[in-house]
């Protein structure tokens, strides 16, 4: 067995920290803790640990300046940013300063610790941590926090530091193309140039051989990979794997790769190639919390002058289910826009469909809903549809809502209960028991 090794975990929650100690210890090293940025730059010139974890929300300064300063002390020390607020610039701001992996709050204690072992083995390589090259401002970022993202902001974070190719998974629509471009724009500065190809169009090994004869630096976005013929799918399963090529694959697909390759649409050598890094773009009906940001981007987008959206419009945006994701949302704004001369959009200018399930479903009372009120009608009338009216009672409805509650004022508070317990004038032990019973916190 290896011999223990110091790790720095920077965390201003006393139970959470005392969680990520008990983590450490579990896998046989010794947690050095500390509560503060200025605390860990004091700890670090003491004794410079092997890793690091650091909370990007300390109460003196953030994170980010911390791995900055860290760096003057340990310039190849590992280090672990953890975040209650998840988002593709967090992700890839951290790994601008050297951060070597980005996970979200809450917690799993279980990839903490195999995040934490992958730091070690980085630090017994000798190796500095890959950091990402400024790049010029670009336009392509994802807008957005819902919880549902968060998955995505984290494995493009991973997706920015390594030539490892991409798979990017999910419905027509949900932006799957944006996120291949994000990736890179912000990614290896030497895949300079970048081609987007369709599989279906490519028919024949002389056609896939052509694509790959330059030999320059660059970036390949292949659609549909699960549309390649067969044999072809051989070909470029050996491209992908030959280590040290000139060309970055991302490769894109509507449909599960396990599903494909069990229906015999993908090979299994290119899903093992493939899945290594494999990122699943959530339906937009999951990102209702973000759909007001996602109407505002498109609204600023649409030539003439700039339409406001009002409260009933939104309602019945929340309401819909999107089949068409967020390129359908595009486009009923768009329309929308058109036809609000007055510059208010209403419910009027969305689609037929769009009012049709804002009839069925009901209004809030008054003419101006609330997001608030449109996000509870259009849960209540999932639970309902889910379970039925015969087998929830109201206090399971209410324990669910306090639920969702505090889950998103645990996020406002970057997952530090003692900090909500303070902000809510509420009893610190009241507090742990309702998340406790909730299942939102485990406790000290």
């Amino acid at each position: 067995m290896s011999a223990a090794r110091t790790i720095l975990v920077v965390e201003d929650e006393h139970a959470l920290g005392t969680a990520l100690g008990f983590a450490v210890r579990r896998i046989g090293h010794l947690p050095e803790l500390v509560a503060t940025g200025n605390a860990a730059i004091e700890a670090a010139r003491r004794s410079v640990p092997q890793a690091a974890v650091i909370d990007i929300g300390l109460p003196d300064m953030s994170g980010l300046d911390l791995i900055k300063k860290l760096r003057l002390l340990a310039p190849s020390l590992p280090v672990l940013i953890i975040t209650a607020h998840g988002s593709v610039e967090h992700a890839i701001a951290a790994r601008r300063q050297g951060a070597t992996e980005f996970l979200v709050k809450p917690l799993d204690l279980r990839q903490f610790e195999a995040s934490v072992r992958a730091l070690l083995d980085q630090a017994s390589a000798a190796k500095p941590s890959a950091k990402l090259a400024p790049r010029a401002a670009d336009k392509s970022m994802l807008i957005g926090s819902a919880p549902a993202l968060q998955d995505v902001f984290a494995g493009v974070s991973r997706a920015c530091v390594t030539d490892t190719p991409v798979l990017i998974t999910g419905p027509t629509g949900s932006g799957k193309s944006l996120v291949a471009s994000v990736i890179h724009c912000h990614g290896n500065q030497q895949k300079g140039s970048c081609q987007t190809v369709s599989a279906s169009m490519l028919i024949s090994s002389a056609e896939l051989s052509a694509l790959l004869e330059d030999q320059s630096e660059r970036t390949i976005i292949l659609e549909g990979i699960s549309d390649l013929p067969q044999p072809l799918q051989t070909q470029l399963a050996g491209c992908v794997s030959a280590h040290g090529h000139s060309i970055r694959w991302i490769m894109t697909s509507t449909e599960s790769p396990m599903n494909a390759m069990q229906r015999g649409a993908l090979r299994p050598e290119l899903y093992y190639a493939l899945t290594a890094l494999h990122l699943v773009m959530p339906p937009l009906r999951e990102l209702s919390s973000d759909l007001p940001a996602l109407a505002d981007h498109f609204l600023g987008q649409s030539s003439g002058p700039r339409r406001r959206i009002s409260a009933a419009a939104m309602h019945a945006l929340q309401r819909y289910d999107w089949p068409g994701n967020v390129i359908e949302l595009k486009h009923a704004l768009a329309l929308a826009s058109e036809l609000a001369t007055d510059g208010v959009i209403s419910p009027a200018h969305l689609p037929a469909h769009f009012a049709e399930r804002l009839e069925e479903g009901g209004a809030p009372s008054g003419s101006s809903p609330t997001d608030l009120q449109a996000v509870m009608a259009r849960w209540v009338a999932a639970r309902l549809k889910e379970v039925g009216t015969d087998h929830l009672t109201y206090e399971e409805l209410l324990d669910q809502m306090e639920g969702l509650l505090l889950e998103q004022l645990l996020r406002h508070h970057e997952n530090k209960p003692t900090h909500l317990a303070t902000a809510l004038r509420m009893n610190r032990t009241t507090l742990r028991t309702k998340l406790r019973r909730l299942g939102l916190h485990s406790g000290d």
